[in-house]
């Protein structure tokens, strides 16, 4: 903050912004406040109602993209020894599902933006759920196809870090970094427990029933919460980001910038006419490249040098454990150092981490190389989507990423495919895995180069109304619930 800089503390509501919303204020579309459905205060403190959204984002995450990025690695062996798969074959299903995500977010942003992802998500989680289940019943290629592109895809759409990240950048501007990283430490527990977890349940009772009961699993800890927790943003009932407590410096430009990109509205057409939109695409197109081949690989990489199945396991929630241990480190670093710099890190961090993993001679140096890997890992989500909010602002979040989806996918897609043929062809992951560090490095330099876009001069039309939200007879969040909005209230371009 610049020295001598005056600080301006925007108004709070008389009421704790947290949770009590008065019935006289007014959202931003001119109505009365809808209710909120928890309490206001916590064992005697008051709490933000955006902290309820993160915890449901960290359980979203936990069984998202947690699963989905390291479920699969411990099923190839098991699964492909008793289907005669190859290992090619189960990765161009990874490859198929990841493709189809691409495309499929391209019609949910505009959604997401208007509507909230409540609904989103939990039908996701029953379309997840059943997808689960179902990959354990697969007999042929094409049915695991199916299931895997199909039936689980569509479930990790609606349930998956796009919609839950976006939620919590609607509700966190000032402290988003942290936010994010919290919800995102879902992940490294999910790549800390479900490696050890899936390999002793594929032990004891098989691969088909430890399907069965991961697809169970996300039903019960998903679709009750969302329903209960999941609201758009805070406008929607007459509170502010962060609680309420934002703090303008004036002479401050980085404080004066964030808060002309706060409150941007982007059009798509304005957005795609931005050089920075596509440098950020292609940036996190080649840092994505290698993530999920590693992902899907790594764990057989290491059953292949030599260590046991346990020994694999517990090398590969390494990255679990970094990634829990850093998150709330990379949350504050974005927060207080330029994006791009902490971005450029991040990257470079997972190329050493892979250079390491290349080099292992034993159990000790395998361990602290996929922690090495780990840490890097640990800044994926929270720096991606801090970087997307802090470039673009928070009101069409999920428009502007809806743009770039498609594409980052495409890269993302390809990394599983490329290491499981370097590894069919050539008998080894190495040349793949040295492609990786490339990609990364490439990334960091790339970033560094991104110049932040110009919010849109002009103001642009309102959004919709949010999603519906049931009434609730709590004196403390006593309101009445917003009618929906005209179509004419829209976000053009959508």
């Amino acid at each position: 903050m610049a020295a001598g800089a005056a600080i301006v503390a925007t108004p709070t509501p008389d009421a704790h912004p947290a949770t009590e919303a008065s019935t006289e204020a007014v959202t931003e579309h001119g109505r009365p406040p809808a209710a909120l459905p928890l309490p206001a205060t916590l064992l005697g403190r008051p709490v933000f109602y955006g902290w309820y959204i993160v915890g449901l984002a960290f359980v979203a995450a936990m069984m998202s993209s947690g699963i989905q990025a390291y479920s699969l690695g411990v099923f190839i062996t098991p699964m492909t020894e008793e289907l005669g798969w190859s290992r090619t074959d189960i990765s161009l299903g990874q490859t198929i599902s990841t493709g189809m995500m691409g495309v499929l977010g391209l019609f949910i942003g505009g959604t997401l933006d208007r509507r909230g992802g409540r609904g989103l998500m939990i039908g996701g989680a029953v379309l997840a759920g059943l997808g689960f289940i179902l990959l354990g019943q697969v007999r042929e290629l094409w049915q695991y196809y199916l299931v895997k592109g199909g039936v689980v895809t569509l479930g990790m759409v609606g349930m998956g870090a796009m919609v839950v990240n976006v939620a919590v950048s609607n509700w966190f501007v000032r402290r988003r970094g942290r936010a994010i990283a919290i919800s995102a430490m879902g992940i490294s527990v999910a790549a800390l427990l479900l490696p050890t977890v899936a390999s002793a349940m594929i032990t004891a009772y098989g691969w088909r029933a430890a399907w069965a009961v991961i697809g169970v699993a996300v039903w019960v800890v998903m679709i009750p919460p969302t329903w209960l927790i999941m609201r758009r943003r805070p406008e929607d009932f007459g509170l502010e980001p962060d609680g309420g407590r934002r703090l303008a410096a004036v002479g401050d430009a980085r404080e004066e910038r964030r808060s002309q990109v706060d409150a941007a509205r982007w059009t798509r057409r304005q957005a795609i006419h931005t050089p920075a939109l596509w440098m950020l695409i292609l940036t996190f197109g080649l840092a994505s490249m290698g993530l999920g081949a590693m992902l899907l690989h790594l764990f057989p990489y290491l059953t292949d040098t030599g260590f046991s199945r346990s020994e694999a396991a517990a090398g590969f929630s390494m990255i679990g454990l970094a990634g829990l241990l850093s998150k709330p480190f990379w949350g504050l670093a974005i927060e207080r150092f330029a994006a791009r710099v902490t971005a450029a890190t991040e990257f470079l961090m997972m190329a050493l981490g892979i250079a390491l993993i290349l080099a292992v001679d034993s159990t000790l140096s395998m361990f602290l190389a996929v922690f090495v890997f780990g840490l890097g890992i640990g800044g994926v989500v929270t720096v991606q989507e801090t970087v997307w909010a802090d470039y673009f602002g928070r009101f069409t979040l999920g428009m502007v990423r809806s743009i770039g989806r498609p594409f980052t996918i495409v890269s993302s897609a390809g990394g599983p495919v490329l290491a499981g043929v370097a590894y069919d062809v050539g008998g080894s992951y190495e040349v793949a895995f040295i492609v990786f560090i490339g990609t990364y490095v490439a990334a960091a330099v790339l970033i560094l180069l991104t110049p932040e876009p110009s919010p849109p001069a002009s103001p642009q039309p309102s959004l919709a109304a949010p999603e519906p939200v049931p009434a609730t007879t709590d004196a403390r969040h006593a309101a009445v619930e917003a009618p929906p909005a005209p179509r004419s209230d829209r976000l053009a371009g959508d």
